[in-house]
Formats: structure tokens, sequence, C-alpha cells
């Protein structure tokens, strides 16, 4: 099915099932947002759930937030389309948590709700608490309005819907609306519950839809993987690497960035540092990781068979067709098995509740993360949260709105547009602004205010400018502006420049104004919180 209009009408022949199916399931969610609310109208119940959710559902909880639609599909697409390449960005989604297991416990221990009381802990004062707020929304809004276009996307090509009357646009703006009302009414315990129903049932339908692969194959790996071969853009190369990001030494170098920035900034978004915070203390923040680490291995090896799958069943030619990118896999991958089965409608239905529930629920929790930064670290300044709770919530409620409206108008017009980039953008800002920080904040005794500034500005500055100048804006027919050539910097991941720099830059300003800094007592004081939870 490499024709838009046949693969829409395969969709369409499926039935009602569906569509009832994806209503049913937005009539659930909506109802399990009211009845799991917060308890009452206070920071430290709207933010982090007082702090009382237990390690395994945080744990599950975690694995949701840390796989968005974007991480489905790209993981499932770049497997279809690169073989090696794939399975590589597989392995380092899986290592990224690896990192923020080494960090878990002190991070909690220091913290207390947003990405502004880590850095404050520390360096108190509104310059940290404005850094945080920026670092947070340079990694929430990108990858929020990615993930509504992704998954608007896909739930409306999968239920079958016309794309000439806006269906998309439509899916986009009904996940956006129920994304502010979550942010608003519910906060983090009625996310968590979410989260922990999306990760079982992401997980079960991939587990349904790899059977339904083994079994097309008889349950050979061997047939699978010679027809995933044959079925590529480039049989005699599909299990070598290079395929994707090419072979040369500028294509060794890209590869390597996307996974550096991916192990090293896709487990340090504001939005996990904020459902550690959901921990009661630093130990169960570090045992809700490393349950966590469990699911979301599960997940990378599920999304590499069905890429084997997907380019078996549908070839990559296919595929790329659909899009460029490979997202189209495994939409088209759930088609082609329910048109070969007989429960085709049911396979549908579950598929569209895995994208709507896998996208819902982490835009969610990256717009409660953004406005709960905007309210707490600008608004309040963290000062006086019990004299003006009041106020505060009325700002959380107001910032979602904002953020949420703006992340929704952007993924409308934005629309079947080359999105990808944003996704890349906010996983390099992460892996050079905050990860830099966090690592110097708890480690390092010699690090100022000057240098927590420098690494997230000169992070964020650097990861800006070369994604400007690169080939995912422009130079290239799949670039953002395809007609445009301004870019000169190579690399489509930014990371193996920009991650060194938030060091670096953090690094050198520490050290030119250690002179006239009084860090060491602070230093010590937020070291023994980090260590000892007191």
């Amino acid at each position: 099915m490499t024709d838009r209009a046949d693969q829409i009408l395969a969709a369409e022949s499926l039935g009602a099932v569906p569509l009832v199916a994806f209503l049913l399931i937005v009539c659930f969610v909506v109802l399990m947002y009211l009845l799991y609310g917060a308890d009452s109208d206070g920071p430290a119940d709207v933010y982090v759930a007082r702090q009382s959710v237990r390690p395994v559902r945080n744990a599950l909880a975690l694995a949701g937030d840390h796989i968005s639609v974007i991480t489905l599909l790209t993981t499932t697409g770049t497997v279809t389309l690169a073989g090696y390449d794939g399975m590589a960005l597989a392995i380092s989604t899986a290592v990224s948590l690896g990192v923020l297991l080494l960090l878990a416990q002190p991070l909690r221990n220091i913290g207390q709700f947003t990405l502004g009381d880590t850095l404050g802990a520390r360096f108190p004062g509104r310059a940290a608490r404005v850094a945080g707020t920026v670092a947070t929304l340079c990694f929430c809004l990108p990858l929020t309005v990615v993930q509504l276009v992704v998954a608007g996307a896909a739930v409306s090509f999968l239920l079958g819907l016309s794309d000439t009357g806006g269906a998309a646009q439509v899916c986009t703006a009904l996940i956006g609306a129920i994304m502010i009302c979550a942010a608003c009414l519910s906060g983090m315990r009625g996310n968590s519950i979410l989260q922990t129903i999306k990760t079982v049932v992401l997980l079960a339908a991939m587990t349904v839809l790899g059977v339904q692969v083994m079994d097309a194959f008889g349950w050979n790996v061997n047939s699978l993987l010679d027809t995933a071969a044959r079925n590529s853009t480039d049989p005699s190369h599909y299990y070598d690497p290079g395929l994707f990001q090419g072979d040369g030494a500028t294509g060794g170098l890209s590869r390597f960035s996307m996974l550096l920035t991916m192990a090293l900034g896709a487990a340090v978004g504001p939005h996990m540092l904020m459902r550690l915070n959901a921990s009661d203390r630093g130990e169960s923040a570090r045992r809700a990781v490393t349950y966590a680490i469990g699911p979301v291995t599960i997940f990378c090896g599920l999304a590499v068979l069905l890429g084997f799958g997907a380019t078996a069943l549908v070839g990559s030619e296919a595929i790329r067709a659909a899009d460029p990118q490979g997202l189209a896999a495994l939409p088209l991958l759930a088609l082609q098995l329910a048109a070969d089965g007989s429960a085709g409608g049911m396979i549908i239905a579950l598929t569209v509740s895995m994208f709507f529930l896998t996208g819902l629920t982490v835009v969610a929790a990256l717009t409660l993360s953004a406005a709960a930064s905007l309210a707490h670290d600008v608004f309040a300044d963290g000062e006086g949260r019990d004299r003006g709770a009041t106020s505060e919530m009325r700002a959380l409620h107001w910032s979602a709105i904002a953020v949420g409206a703006l992340a929704v108008a952007l993924a409308v017009a934005l629309q079947g547009r080359e999105v990808t980039f944003l996704a890349q953008f906010a996983i390099t800002a992460a892996a050079a602004a905050i990860l830099p920080t966090l690592v110097f904040e708890l480690f390092w005794s010699g690090y100022t205010r000057a240098g927590m500034l420098w690494s997230v500005y000169g992070g964020l500055g650097t990861s800006v400018f070369l994604q400007l100048f690169g080939p995912a804006v422009s130079g290239s027919p799949t670039s953002v502006l395809p007609g445009a050539d301004f870019s000169w910097f190579p690399l489509e991941a930014t990371g193996l420049v920009s991650i060194p720099v938030g060091f670096l830059t953090g690094w050198a300003a520490s050290r030119i104004t250690a002179s006239g800094s009084t860090t060491g007592a602070a230093y010590k004081d937020m070291e023994r919180r980090a260590l000892t939870g007191s």
C-alpha cells in the first residue's frame, strides 16, 4: 500500500470499531482525570502529589514519561529504514535511564517541585529560578508541539479519517484541549495514574502487534530478519552501521552525536525530574528509576521487533513514500496486520488507544512541568508559598492555558510539516544545558552562580545556533526549509558540540569567578542534603 488514498480506504474498511474505541478511551481519560485529580489546591499536592507516589507506580509513570509518541515512532521508523542504526538508537534510549539512576537519589534529596527549586538549593535567588524556567520552556514547549503533531496525525490516519478536511488538526486540537484540562485539574496525582495505565496499554498493544508479526513468519526469527533485509532500501547493508546517517566521516560523527545526545539528554527533562520529586525520599526515587529500566527495556526490544516487522510486511519504500523519516512505519504495520487478520478492527482500536494515551499523558506532563515552573519560579519566586498558595495555583492554571494554547496553535499550524527537529532540539537542550548544571551542582564544590548561568544559557544558545544552521533546518529535501540552503554545520544532532560547550562554559565561568565566590558553605549544606535527605 504505497498510495495515501489506498491507506485511508484500508482503514475505513475496518468499520466503526476503531472510532467507537477512540471515543470511549477519550471519555475514560476525562473521567479518570476528574476522579483522580489533586486532593487540594496546594502546590505540594498539585506539583508532586504530596510526595506520596509509591516506587512501583512511580516507576511505571516514569517509564510512561520517558516513552513519548515521538520516541515510539522514531525508534520503529529508524529500525525500519536503517536496521542497525535503529537498534543503536533503541539501546541509547534504554541507556539514558542509567544516567538518571546515578543522579536520582541526590536530586530528590535536594529537590522540591521544579528544576528552579533544584538549582535554588545551592544558588538561592531569582537568577537560578529564571534560568530553570528558561531551560524548562526550551525543553517542554518544542517537545509538546511535536508530540501533538505526531499524535494527531497518527490517530486520524488509523481512524481512516480523510486528510483533506483537517482531520489531523481536529485530533491535535482535541488532544491539546484534554491536555490543558489535565494540567489544570489533575496535577501529578491524576497524571501518575494515567501514565501507569498508559505504560501497561502501550506494552500490551506492542506485544499484541509483536505476536502478530512473529505469527506471520511462523515464529521464525531468521525468516523475519531475512525478509526485512530483502524489503529494505539496501538489502546488503541493512544490518551495517551508517545506512541512516551515512557511512563517511560526517555520517559517523552524526550517528555518534545522535546516540550521545539521546543517552545523556532523554532522561533529564524537567518533567522527569519533577516525577522524581513525587517520591517520598531519595531512596524511593532511586528505586523507581531502577524499576523503570525494565519496562523501558521491554519497550525498546518490542520497538525493534515491530520495526523489522514493518520492513518485512510493508516494505521500506512504501514507508518512506508515506513519510521520509519513517514515522509512518508503525501505523502502516498496524493497518497491514489488521487487513491480514480476522480481528482487524480490534487491532486498530488497540493501536489508536496506544497512540492517544501515549501522546496525551506525555504532553500533559510536559505542560504541567512548564506551567509549574512559570507559576512557582517566576510568579511566586519560591517565596511565601503558604501565604500565596491560592494565587500561585491561579497562576498555574493560567500558565497551563497559555502554554497549552500556544502549543496547540503551533501544532495545528505545523501539521503536515517536518517537525522531528523540534524533538531533537529539546533533547539536545536537556543534554547541553540541564545535565552539565546538575552534575556540577551535585559534585563540584567550585561551581559558582556565574558558572551555573553560563552552563544553562551557553548550552541552550549553542544548541539553538547550531540547530538553526544545520541540515535539519535547510539544505536538504527533508529539512524544514527544503528550498533554502544556509546550513554550514554538517551534523543534524548538535550534541557532539553543544554538550561539551555546556560543560566547558560552566567550568570556565566558575574558575574565573572563583576568587569572589562564597560557595563553599552553600555546597557543604547542599551536599549534606543530597547525601542524607535531611
